[in-house]
């Protein structure tokens, strides 16, 4: 099974290590062996005998003071002679400039008051056999299309997920990039572990955990990135989640996708998920270089609410919606991508396997790859567990 694609604009339809330290003196013979052969001779002896010492001490002080700078200077030159723990908080110093919150009603209440967005980063210290590696995913090549397979392993052979480590890479990998560093600037930080439970004003605690509470279930119980918007207050989608990066399958985001991710235009969380993945993809379509225009965004809404509705996938009734957006925005030529997902998919992979599912027709690409003067795109869920897809395009 694959998922399935439309594609139709307003004239066709398409488918688609050291020596011996008991050195020699200058006869030859042991030093301390020699002194007790020559007592007869004190004072030259001694002479001997403090001279080689006072020697050997210097070359031996000399070697430690070489080996103690040059240890130093490889600790801080090279990675592989700093401990986990130095690095882990040398992390964090350098990025307590940009004040992180602990407290998830703290970060609200500043985030309302700045007008800003909340990014929180859910992070995991320790893999948890709660979250098992259910799932591995596939590609295989038939002809020229790529043909993505979900493969679900038998619960004997299933691991925890390597989310803790995953989580360190992201740290280090994401978050030392001056162009993220920018961008977080924008935005209220939060970060929580996982496991972190509600908080409620009366009891301080309310013992619910944060990742079981509706407005989180797409994060899967994943760490991630979340967004909650408190910059558009004259909105719909105001202190609503508008944005997940979960980390699917313990694989972060590099940090391009994560410079992708924070710098989404405004809109739900479907409507920016489905963008998201448009712009990850390697190819990087041009579709979305236009302007993000509301009319146009409520039709691709209007549409795969409709799609939903039915749990069936097409251009129903394309023709007057085609002519409604022209009158609307004085534009002449519309036209319309659509896909399904598979069924069970969560929100963050389905929007990428049906964009994956667009790549696959050269009629659906052609639309998505190109630059258009508007656009919209959303997604919804159906009663059948499958998200329908919609892209409009106006020029």
């Amino acid at each position: 099974m694959s998922n399935f694609i439309h594609h139709v604009n307003a004239k066709t339809v398409n488918h688609t290590n050291f020596a011996d330290y008991n050195k020699l003196n200058v006869r030859g013979k042991s030093g301390i062996l020699n002194f007790f052969r020559q007592c007869n001779e004190p004072s030259k002896i001694f002479s001997e005998f403090y001279g080689t010492l006072r020697r050997d001490i210097l070359t031996i002080f000399s070697i430690l003071l070489f080996l103690l700078t040059f240890l130093t200077l490889c600790s801080f030159s090279s990675p592989s002679f700093s401990s986990p723990l130095f690095a882990e908080e040398t992390l964090w110093n350098e990025l307590d400039h940009l004040s992180w919150k602990t407290s998830y009603a703290e970060a609200a209440q500043q985030a309302k008051e700045q007008s800003k967005n909340l990014l929180i980063y859910f992070y995991a210290v320790a893999d948890s056999p709660m979250i098992p590696n259910s799932t591995e995913e596939r590609f295989v090549k038939m002809g020229n299309n790529e043909i993505r397979q979900v493969v679900y392993v038998l619960p004997q052979l299933q691991k925890p997920l390597p989310i803790a480590a995953a989580c360190r890479e992201f740290e280090r990998r994401a978050f030392f990039k001056s162009e993220v560093l920018d961008l977080l600037n924008n935005y209220v930080l939060l970060r929580l572990p996982i496991d972190a439970v509600q908080e409620s004003e009366e009891s301080g605690r309310s013992g619910v955990p944060m990742l079981d509470l509706p407005k989180f279930r797409e994060m899967a119980h994943l760490p991630g990135l979340a967004v909650i918007d408190y910059e558009h207050k004259d909105t719909p989608y105001y202190e609503e989640l508008v944005g997940i990066l979960p980390f699917l399958r313990a694989k972060p985001p590099t940090s391009e996708q994560v410079q992708t991710f924070l710098t989404l235009p405004p809109g739900t969380l479907t409507q920016r998920t489905l963008i998201y993945a448009i712009r990850i993809h390697p190819e990087r379509p041009l579709s979305t270089m236009g302007t993000f225009h509301p009319f146009v965004t409520k039709e691709a809404t209007e549409h795969s609410v409709y799609q939903a509705k039915k749990g069936v996938l097409g251009h129903q009734n394309f023709g007057t919606r085609s002519n409604r957006i022209s009158g609307r925005l004085e534009q002449g030529s519309v036209s319309e991508i659509c896909a399904q997902s598979w069924t069970d998919e969560g929100l963050f992979e389905a929007a990428i396997g049906c964009v994956r599912a667009w790549r696959n027709s050269s009629g659906h690409w052609s639309a998505a790859r190109k630059k258009h003067a508007y656009y919209g795109y959303d997604m919804i869920l159906g009663s059948n567990n499958i998200w329908y897809a919609t892209g409009i395009f106006v020029d």
